[in-house]
């Protein structure tokens, strides 16, 4: 593993990325009612066979997948992987916005949009003050 101080800035938005998006996988593995309620639904209207819920920890178990590749992907020295997440952050925040406007997702994953859009504007920028820095 290399030093720390070698890491570039992006990286870090990255890794930090990394490190989050894996605790939500867990958390929405052991708790799935906070994430529910997180998006203003009622954990008692989705049992345990709740499309919903089998849907969940799929996504937990994506975001633990996600999580752990950023982690190791940066770790591993990938620099192309911070232009990449920006590109992949933006769509997902499209199509969470998209999916609200349609009335497919409710107007609270206004907030998985806000993040995702969030995540990928720090690392853009983070990788535009690198290429500045660096000219």
């Amino acid at each position: 593993m290399r030093p720390l101080r070698e890491y570039r800035v992006a990286d870090w938005t990255v890794a930090v990325a990394g490190v989050i998006a894996f605790g939500l996988g867990v958390l929405g593995l052991v708790d799935q009612d906070s994430q529910l309620s997180a998006v203003g639904l009622d954990p008692a209207a989705h049992p345990a066979a709740d499309p919903l819920r089998v849907t969940m920890t799929s996504a937990s178990v994506a975001a633990l997948n996600t999580g752990a590749v950023y982690v190791l992907g940066v770790a591993q020295g990938w620099r192309w992987l911070p232009a990449l997440t920006v590109a992949t952050r933006t769509a997902q925040a499209a199509g969470f916005l998209v999916m609200i406007a349609t009335g497919v997702a409710p107007v609270s994953y206004v907030g998985a949009a806000v993040w995702e859009a969030a995540g990928a504007v720090i690392t853009a920028g983070a990788l535009l003050w690198e290429r500045r820095k660096s000219a």
